[in-house]
């Protein structure tokens, strides 16, 4: 009897000390195409931000790597078009600022699934996803424009992912 008191105690304390795990992988095609239908303006941009990170080079046989690609809740800032030196590194990041030196255009908040749209004129604009309390732009164009878009009228597509946490 007190043997078996003993495994069911020793049960007991083992399935409660159970490391937790990871969460669940996240869907991003299905968070896209759940943040599509959230959209509400006849004009403008809207999109999802996420993050990816682990290893995310292709893998054999698929599937097979730490690759994460979640969506992120953060706050989104368009800015006028935004060339590299018009933007101040933060600690000689090239994907990292600590402010850029245009017009803010619009800031809106992403929700907890990433999406965000924001209602703004045609033009040419520079995305940063605020990360940490720097500004996040991890691509240019061929003229150095940070995180480039071009709007013109209508609803436009723009997700913004961020890579920094990820390796390829």
């Amino acid at each position: 009897m007190k043997k078996l008191f003993f495994w069911v105690v020793l049960s007991a304390c083992f399935l409660s000390c159970k490391k937790q795990s990871d969460p669940p992988d996240c869907d991003i095609q299905k968070t896209y195409a759940d943040n599509a239908a959230k959209v509400t303006l006849t004009n403008g941009i809207w999109g999802t931000v996420s993050s990816m990170e682990g290893n995310c080079m292709p893998s054999v046989p698929a599937g097979s790597s730490d690759c994460k690609h979640c969506p992120a809740q953060r706050t989104v800032k368009i800015y006028a078009y935004t060339l590299r030196n018009q933007a101040t590194p933060s600690a000689n990041s090239t994907i990292f600022f600590d402010n850029f030196s245009t017009q803010l255009i619009a800031e809106v908040n992403a929700d907890a699934d990433g999406f965000f749209q924001a209602n703004i004129p045609a033009g040419r604009y520079s995305i940063a996803v605020v990360e940490n309390g720097k500004l996040y732009a991890n691509e240019t164009d061929g003229q150095e424009g940070l995180n480039p878009i071009t709007f013109s009228t209508g609803l436009q597509k723009v997700n913004v992912v961020m890579t920094y946490k990820a390796a390829f």
